[in-house]
């Protein structure tokens, strides 16, 4: 009896912890972007990655940063902007269109990010890539991660 108690401790212990070692991989949605659908090869995608970013960025580069989720989890880049594909519309509407733009997520395929590099290009934002990895890459090549409101 005090195994089958044991071994029931051990394993919502190991569920509890699992759930709460879990990023933020998708509390957001991706409007009409779905992950089944078919996407272009990464070739084709306009994709910048975390360290070109980064020496961009220390070269004193000017780059506007876009965190395209719906729910921060607590965690933005520093000096990001947070606009959400449903508000890229308005942000654009006064937005310089030759600035270069990165946007990024934490979808597992840069999703979202993809999605609003997109809809900026039909714009006629020519400079805009997502950043491949999104934040876990950022993080990762020493981009410096805010709290929202730190920013």
């Amino acid at each position: 009896m005090r195994f089958r108690i044991l071994l029931g401790v051990v394993l919502a212990s190991a569920l509890a912890g699992g759930a709460v070692a879990q990023t933020d991989k998708h509390a957001h949605e991706h409007g009409s972007v779905k992950a089944t659908e078919t996407r272009a090869s990464d070739a084709d995608k306009p994709q910048i990655s975390a360290k070109d970013l980064k020496q961009r960025l220390d070269k004193g580069e000017k780059i506007t940063i876009i965190d395209a989720r719906h729910e921060l989890g607590g965690q933005i880049l520093k000096g990001a902007l947070h606009i959400p594909i449903e508000k890229l519309d308005e942000w654009a509407q006064d937005a310089d269109k030759n600035l270069v733009i990165v946007t990024y997520c934490t979808c597992p395929h840069d999703e979202a990010a993809d999605a609003e590099v997109q809809k900026l290009q039909k714009m006629g934002f020519k400079k805009a890539y997502a950043l491949s990895g999104g934040l876990d890459a950022a993080r990762a090549a020493g981009l410096e991660v805010v709290k929202p409101g730190d920013n």
